[in-house]
């Protein structure tokens, strides 16, 4: 994150701000895994004082927000003006092979999350000045609980510590963490390596693989939760209510009026058009009668699941079909809590709502409220050239507390219908702590702090991020992000100030951004509130869009595919807002004999033509497969394509291998593969 030169000077920084107070609490394996899935732990000032940093191979380039280059955007593909680390340790050999220094850090902590998109060449990690791990960078990344602790089962714990291409496995250590990495600086070298920095003089416990055994009950505990988060769903006190809201209508959803603790927010909601309710239904709640709410947005953004109903199971906050929504996050308060909702939809709208509470010793000065505050822009223009591009203020939160997570919603209605051309988040986050000058998380792509890459369209969700929505085809059109901050929270003494560049791949119109920043923070915390506005909660706009031939798509031509079919009485042509011209066709095969043929026209004798299928993926979809004049054809490199999502609707593409044509017309055979 910073350069080589100011290593010293941060360091030194940190040691100032931390104090003189000293814990005797011992940080180990133990309580870190711990950690993994404590929330209450959020809620209080921490026992041992610690910053959060990333180390990343953002743009050296990018210096100050005043530079021209402050949006510079090599970030690790390779081949950069200036290298992605904080130093060059050996300059690159003859063969292209150089040394370069990740980080260098010389008090106590812990290294909390790993992420790469890509990488090669090998890593030495070192604890306390001694070699802990010398092999290859992306098992690093990738695999620290193998080649760290030895533990070698990947279904078990499977999409638990690794999350897409992030891993969170906590590495602590006493006195100092180095990394370095060597490899061709031509190759990819994607890497966030996220630290908590201790101050000087907490009691440490150094990670070592020959101790790992005695940590096996705790990692084995936090696994089925991480896994199942309901598991933490409480069964305590609990407050039952039914309440219906007519148009326009405000109403108090429940009023607590003794102190406690909210560690279960469930609610329900019916209503005709789902998607439009849940963003109209403004969810505030009130801590110990503040004048602003803590908590105030949209009901449906609030849980991640915006726009609409889209399922998702994660630590804080799971979301299910039958429109049941669950917040984790616990909510603690001294004397008194009230949740309202105002409805500025136009229907009547009905809400089941279950609150768990609890007992909770509120302490002056160490106990915090729960924050969460939204805000959406419409009719921006996303630009991807350096002086267009510019930042999204996400919050700032001005005194003590602590970030604990955010979510992305996005329209982007790029008519590009390729990921390389309708990327939308191609821009870094940038999070300011306690008035630096520099950000303390300076990233390398909206996704990457996301935990995904590549700009993946794919829908999924776990403990700790998801994208529980992506309408496609790849990034187009409405989108979903959310992360939280569980282990690897951001406290923050004096204020946060939280960014996002806006970059995309194309120069696109219309678009609308929106963000919801989640913390805890002291009484009397000053966080800008703004009451939302109707206009941000206005209809979801569906413009209608024609795919256009750009970057991964160029010399692509374009066709529905009504238009190519030979006549088959089981299909139809149907009406949708996702639909490219807004028509999609639909087949509903009768038997499993039965084909659909599309006759695909060719002016030449092409001898490596490749075709590209935009499909529907939905609830029910069924399994096909393809030939082209009588041969069979692999798209995806897979013999047949299922096209059935348990919950979700989603437009992907699909390419075929490299294929022969003959000039005239060309026979594309689309059937239900038989079963074996």
């Amino acid at each position: 994150m910073m350069k080589s030169n100011l290593i010293t000077v941060f360091i030194l920084f940190l040691s100032v701000f931390y104090g003189c107070q000293k814990s005797e609490t011992v940080v180990n394996t133990d309580s870190l895994l711990g950690e993994l899935t404590d929330l209450e732990r959020l809620t209080k000032i921490s026992v041992q004082n610690y910053k959060t940093v990333q180390f990343s191979s953002y743009d050296r380039r990018s210096k100050t927000p005043a530079d021209t280059l402050w949006f510079a955007n090599e970030d690790g593909f390779g081949g950069e003006p200036v290298p992605g680390f904080e130093k060059v340790l050996v300059e690159p050999d003859s063969a292209g092979i150089g040394t370069y220094l990740i980080c260098d850090i010389r008090q106590p902590g812990v290294v909390q999350r790993l992420w790469t998109a890509a990488i090669t060449g090998q890593i030495r990690f070192i604890i306390d000045d001694e070699p802990v791990y010398e092999g290859t960078a992306a098992d690093f990344f990738w695999n620290p609980l193998k080649v760290l602790a030895g533990i070698n089962d990947s279904v078990k714990f499977a999409e638990t510590f690794r999350q897409f291409d992030a891993t969170y496995f906590p590495i602590a250590f006493a006195k100092s963490c180095r990394i370095e990495w060597t490899g061709n600086i031509k190759d990819p070298h994607f890497y966030h390596v996220g630290v908590r920095i201790y101050e000087l003089g907490t009691k440490v416990e150094s990670f070592s693989k020959a101790s790992f055994g005695k940590y096996l009950q705790k990692l084995n505990e936090a696994n089925p939760i991480l896994a199942n988060p309901e598991r933490l769903n409480k069964t305590g006190n609990a407050v039952r209510k039914e309440t219906e809201f007519a148009p326009g209508e405000t109403k108090e959803l429940i009023s607590l009026q003794q102190g406690g603790a909210i560690d279960l927010f469930r609610i329900k909601t019916s209503g005709q058009s789902l998607e439009t309710i849940l963003r109209q239904l403004v969810l505030s709640i009130y801590f110990d009668g503040a004048e602003n709410p803590q908590v105030h947005a949209p009901l449906g953004d609030f849980f991640g699941a915006a726009p609409g109903l889209n399922p998702l199971r994660s630590l804080a906050f799971s979301v299910y079909s039958d429109s049941t929504m669950e917040c984790r996050f616990i909510m603690p308060f001294k004397k008194s809590a009230r949740i309202e909702i105002e409805n500025h939809s136009t229907e009547t709208v009905k809400t089941e709502t279950i609150l768990n509470t609890r007992e909770y010793l509120w302490k002056d000065g160490e106990s915090m409220y729960f924050g969460a505050h939204w805000r959406m822009r419409h009719g921006l223009t996303a630009y991807n050239y350096d002086s267009k591009i510019y930042d999204i203020k996400y919050i700032e939160i001005n005194g003590t507390g602590r970030m604990v997570g955010a979510a992305t919603y996005v329209y982007n209605p790029s008519p590009v219908p390729t990921s390389w051309g309708n990327w939308w988040g191609e821009g870094d986050e940038k999070i300011f702590v306690d008035s630096e000058s520099f950000p303390s998380f300076f990233g390398t792509g909206s996704e990457d702090y996301y935990n995904y890459s590549w700009s993946s369209p794919k829908i999924f969700s776990h403990a700790f991020c998801g994208q529980p929505r992506n309408d496609g085809p790849n990034n187009r059109g409405y989108v979903s992000n959310f992360r939280w901050h569980i282990a690897d929270d951001i406290p923050f003494k004096s204020n946060l100030n939280f960014k996002m560049e806006l970059r995309h791949h194309g120069v696109v119109q219309d678009v609308s951004y929106g963000n919801i920043v989640y913390f805890y923070a002291l009484p009397g915390a000053e966080t800008g509130f703004k009451k939302i506005d109707k206009s941000e909660i206005r209809e979801l706009p569906y413009l209608n869009w024609s795919p256009v031939a750009y970057l991964g798509s160029a010399g692509f031509n374009f066709i529905q595919a009504e238009k190519l079919m030979v006549k088959n009485d089981n299909t139809t042509v149907e009406e949708g807002k996702l639909w490219a011209e807004e028509n999609i066709l639909k087949w509903i095969p009768k038997h499993q004999s039965e084909k659909m043929v599309f006759r695909i026209p060719s002016d030449e004798i092409r001898e490596k033509a490749r075709i590209g299928l935009t499909m529907a993926h939905c609830p029910g979809g069924g399994t096909i497969s393809f030939s082209m004049n009588g041969k069979s054809v692999k798209f995806d490199n897979k013999t047949s394509i299922n096209l059935d999502m348990k919950y979700h609707t989603v437009l992907d593409n699909h390419f075929s291998e490299l294929l022969s044509l003959r000039k005239g017309m060309n026979e594309l055979v689309v059937e239900m593969p038989v079963a074996d």
